[in-house]
């Protein structure tokens, strides 16, 4: 099987995969990505044959709806798990001021995760990403890594669907060319992948025990 099918496997058949299924019903499949780029990082998967070889940029309206109720889930199993495991710090800076807000799910879901597609996924099977933004991962190790999560690349749930994509200019120019910029605290690193690796390291740990 082609790498580019490594998710089909996981629609078909969910139950082999007890490892990293979380969820799973006729419709949605739910698993931890395995090259996960951040502390909670999961896939959502429709199961449908046809419409999983649906662009992901395209989504529709309705189709991304029928899908919330499994984006809702896979939030929920990010917000317990991760404040669950990692005691927040009080460092006075974003994304909590508090431990208030840590401990409340919409203001965890609003400020520290992100949902969304990669406008020119590198696998075939329609996938949505629902991951926390700490980018705290051994598995992140390159500058095309990072910016497929925080450029425009990445499209957002909320902003789905999009008319067109132009893929060469967003793996031409976006993905190789767009300068890599702190999520937490926007400090601007040029190139420099090495040092915003070891400031994002330094900035999880800062803010989580």
């Amino acid at each position: 099987m082609s790498f580019r099918d490594a998710l089909k496997s996981y629609i078909l058949t969910p139950e082999e995969h007890s490892e990293d299924v979380i969820f799973h019903d006729s419709q949605v499949v739910i698993i931890k990505d395995r090259f996960p780029k951040s502390k909670r990082h999961l896939l959502v998967l429709p199961r449908d044959l046809k419409f999983t070889k649906t662009k992901p940029w395209a989504l529709s309206v309705e189709e991304r709806e029928n899908l919330q109720q499994y984006i809702d889930l896979a939030l929920d199993h990010i917000f317990q798990s991760f404040t669950k495991e990692h005691k927040w710090r009080p460092t006075k800076s974003m994304p909590f001021e508090t431990e208030a807000q840590y401990q409340n799910r919409q203001f965890f879901v609003s400020k520290f995760t992100q949902v969304g597609v990669h406008c020119v996924p590198s696998l075939n099977n329609l996938h949505i990403h629902v991951m926390t933004q700490d980018f705290h991962s051994d598995r992140l190790k390159n500058k095309k890594h990072f910016n497929s999560f925080t450029t425009e690349f990445f499209v957002k749930w909320e902003e789905l669907p999009l008319v067109s994509v132009d893929t060469k200019h967003m793996e031409n120019n976006v993905i190789k060319k767009s300068d890599l910029v702190c999520p937490y605290c926007s400090e601007n690193f040029k190139n420099r992948f090495s040092q915003l690796k070891l400031h994002l390291d330094h900035e999880f740990r800062e803010r989580f025990n």
